[in-house]
């Protein structure tokens, strides 16, 4: 840790650049402290998950089956994948968190599902904070779906 402030302190002596050494300084000791950017201490920085889920598992197959019925592009819903549901804190309070893996062309695309009080409360392709990427994934048939 010495070694980082001592180039951080000879460079700032050369350039006279306070503000930048105030700033790298800063930010080295944030790593040094969080163990770097890959550590395991910031794998679940994002990920907001209650212990205990007051809420009982609702029927959620049958629920997100429902919900993509009324998805514009039914043609599309091919090959379709789905996660086990997970309580997470959302906006508006708690949440049950399904995500869905839809192939494409491209490449597979995820939506996630939100639901609370045996209904879905809000459908959106999936963003980094969802952690829809790392999920496992098993065959979800729409028609089939209880």
């Amino acid at each position: 840790m010495r070694a980082i402030f001592s180039y951080f302190s000879l460079n700032a002596a050369r350039h006279g650049g306070r503000v930048r050494v105030f700033a790298a300084l800063m930010a080295a000791a944030s790593l040094i402290d969080c163990g770097g950017l890959g550590s395991p201490s910031l794998d679940g920085a994002f990920e907001q998950v209650s212990e205990v889920a007051p809420e009982p598992l609702p029927p959620y197959r049958k629920l997100i089956a429902a919900s993509l019925k009324t998805f514009k592009q039914q043609g599309d819903l091919h090959d379709l994948e789905i996660s086990d549901p997970r309580w997470i804190d959302h906006t508006g309070g708690s949440a049950w968190l399904v995500c869905v893996k839809l192939k494409s062309d491209l490449r597979p695309l995820h939506y996630a599902f939100f639901i609370r009080n045996g209904a879905v409360i809000e459908t959106r392709f999936a963003v980094g904070t969802d952690r829809c990427g790392q999920r496992n994934f098993e065959k979800f048939d729409l028609d089939t779906a209880r």
